[in-house]
């Protein structure tokens, strides 16, 4: 699966710290124990090939309350349940690297660092929302998302706004990706399942479901645990397995006070333990691979929410606590914390059957300590969007202004827009652009006014960065394929980098960057049976000196084969990535995956799950000196009562 894009009709076709930790526990416990607390029912595994037409696909990600497809300017893509489990993958970052124009990075296997760019765009100018919490991580360089952390087994839901109009979600914005480990048509029961595989792999997960008249609850505890693969090509003398192991446990409470008022609870909390190589030993600081990252974070939000016919408001508190720790060869070495709280409010207005005005509040505040600095700052945001729809389009347009401790105040906007085509029914036009701002990160402050910082990165302080972007699609059926082509073009001026030439710190360049290109994603029934769905991405990124942007292929491809026969699904998945550099120029060959993934739905209740990744055994690298696996094969069951 690719993807399917959510503006076109519905196209749903088919981890001393060499030795492990022990077993948590109370991780065995609750999974042994929820299953009790919780009544039973069951409920079908098998997916189908096909949605029924009638049926329009709702997307939250594009105005941050529900719109259907036909409503959105904008270009999403949206993966649910039955897609995720049809692609198969453990970890977020590859499910993410199957969709139209994101391509994702990765330092070698589960756990290690992951950036996930859209459209040629940082993975911190990215937002990572959660369960509707921000949990990108201050204490990482730009505040980059640690999503090599989260794990796609929890996951129910994930819509990928592509773009820099993610105006209701912040100005600093590029492309948000919305994940929700809430299924808000579950039924009471327990899902569970357990896979092994190559290098040493395994992993299980439990979720129980109470659906009441009043309250709806959900708990689910995951654990993923790998030896992994000798990942970095330096490390050739004795070398050793790098490993991963990571524990997730989410819960969610939503209490329907009257039909109006309700109260909704959830929190997360991630614990994982990385292996990697080329640390620095406390002592002699001589060059080791003996070195372990351990990342732990705890996240949640409360809310309350009023609902009726023509008004619906939420006012909703949340916070981010995020504790990164490295060891070399089993000795701290170093640690960072970094923390957000938000309070948010947001309302909508059904002005009348066509207008809806959407319109909030937030204030969101960061901190950043690093042992030797501690930092925090405050940024307050208001935003208005209002949307009318007529017989055969729908334009929307929003202003946000924000007010940063820092950087003083800035105003956004972003303006979209969706018409049906006369005499084409099934076709429609559409097209979006917008504006944002991003003020510089503390860590990108703290470094450059820190002891390891000199100059040109010291000379001048730094300044907010200014973006932009627009785009225009056409939508639509072709026959019996679904069809979505899409134009972009998008600019970051000011731009903050890293110095890697004399690496005195963070720079800010003269001029602008730039992504351009076309999106290509479409699916077809070639039978009852088969199905194809596929994207093809080409990006022409400049530097302000013309040069190609680091880790940025000029063209991306993905494609897949679907075939659903009664109880049994299978998946080969193409995943190709053309040529790129790294920051020093260095050349990154072409990459071609081939996955395979298929499902056997033995009785309503289980069913039993293969896949292949890396069927040809294809020596890749995504980032020059890091090892990616191999061929290697898992097998699981997945039981649901």
């Amino acid at each position: 699966m690719t993807g399917r894009p959510q503006n076109t009709p519905s196209s749903h076709h088919l981890r001393s710290y060499r030795q492990r930790r022990p077993a948590n526990p109370w991780l065995m416990s609750a999974l042994l124990a929820l299953p009790l607390g919780l009544c039973l029912t069951s409920h079908t595994i098998a997916q189908t090939t096909e949605a029924p037409a009638a049926i329009e696909e709702t997307v939250i990600v594009a105005s941050r309350v529900a719109d259907l497809s036909h409503q959105v300017g904008v270009s999403v893509s949206v993966l649910d349940r039955d897609d995720i489990l049809s692609l198969g993958y453990p970890d977020l970052g590859s499910l993410l690297d199957t969709q139209p124009g994101v391509t994702v990075t990765m330092d070698g296997g589960f756990g290690k660092a992951a950036a996930v760019r859209i459209r040629g765009e940082e993975g911190f100018r990215t937002r990572i929302v959660l369960d509707g919490i921000n949990i990108a991580d201050p204490s990482s360089p730009q505040i980059s998302p640690r999503i090599e952390h989260i794990l796609g087994s929890e996951l129910t839901r994930v819509e990928i706004l592509r773009g820099p109009q993610g105006l209701l979600w912040g100005a600093d914005a590029g492309g948000v990706v919305l994940m929700s480990t809430i299924d808000q048509a579950a039924t009471t029961g327990v899902d569970a399942s357990v896979e092994i595989g190559g290098n040493e792999f395994g992993q299980a997960a439990i979720k129980g479901t109470y659906a009441g008249e009043q309250i709806t609850g959900t708990l689910s505890v995951a654990t993923l645990e790998s030896e992994g693969i000798n990942a970095r090509d330096s490390d050739n003398i004795n070398p050793d397995r790098d490993g991963y192991d990571n524990t997730t446990v989410h819960g969610a409470v939503d209490f329907r006070l009257t039909e109006a008022w309700s109260i909704k609870v959830s929190a997360t909390d991630i614990d994982g333990d990385n292996e990697y190589d080329s640390c620095y030993d406390t002592v002699t600081f001589a060059l080791l691979n003996d070195c372990d990252d351990r990342y732990e974070q705890q996240a949640w939000r409360a809310a309350v929410a009023y609902q009726e016919d023509a008004h619906s408001l939420e006012l909703s508190a949340a916070s981010s606590d995020t504790e990164r720790a490295f060891f070399s060869a089993g000795l701290l070495s170093f640690g960072t914390t970094g923390e957000i709280n938000a309070l948010s409010l947001l309302g909508t207005w059904r002005a009348s059957p066509n207008t809806r005005v959407t319109y909030g509040a937030e204030e969101e505040k960061q901190k950043l300590d690093d042992g030797a600095t501690g930092r925090e700052r405050d940024n307050t945001g208001l935003y208005l969007e209002i949307q009318q729809q007529w017989l055969d389009g729908v334009i929307t347009a929003g202003w946000r202004r924000d007010d940063n401790d820092d950087f003083g105040e800035h105003d956004s906007w972003r303006i979209s827009a969706r018409q049906t085509l006369p005499g084409l029914d099934q076709w429609s036009l559409r097209g979006a652009i917008g504006t944002g701002f991003r003020a510089p990160s503390l860590y990108e402050i703290a470094y450059n006014t820190g002891p390891f910082a000199y100059p040109p990165a010291t000379l001048a302080p730094l300044k907010e960065e200014q973006s932009e972007g627009w785009e225009v699609g056409l939508v639509g059926l072709l026959g019996n394929a679904t069809v979505e082509v899409i134009w972009f073009d998008q600019q970051i001026e000011n731009e903050i980098i890293y110095d890697m030439a004399n690496y005195s710190g963070y720079l800010q360049t003269e001029g602008k960057s730039t992504s351009e290109g076309i999106e290509l994603v479409g699916s077809v029934a070639l039978s009852q049976r088969l199905a194809l769905e596929g994207n093809f991405t080409w990006n022409d990124t400049a530097q302000q000196n013309g040069q190609q942007r680091p880790y940025r292929p000029e063209e991306t491809g993905r494609i897949s084969l679907i075939w659903d026969q009664s109880n049994v699904t299978a998946r080969l998945t193409a995943r190709h990535t053309g040529k790129a550099v790294d920051p020093f120029l260095t050349p990154i060959d072409t990459t071609l995956t081939l996955d395979l993934t298929a499902r056997w739905a033995v009785s309503p209740r289980w069913s039993l799950e293969a896949r292949v990744l890396n069927l040809t055994d294809e020596t890749n690298q995504q980032v020059p000196g890091y090892r990616m696996p191999g061929l290697t094969a898992y097998a699981g069951v997945r039981v649901s009562l």
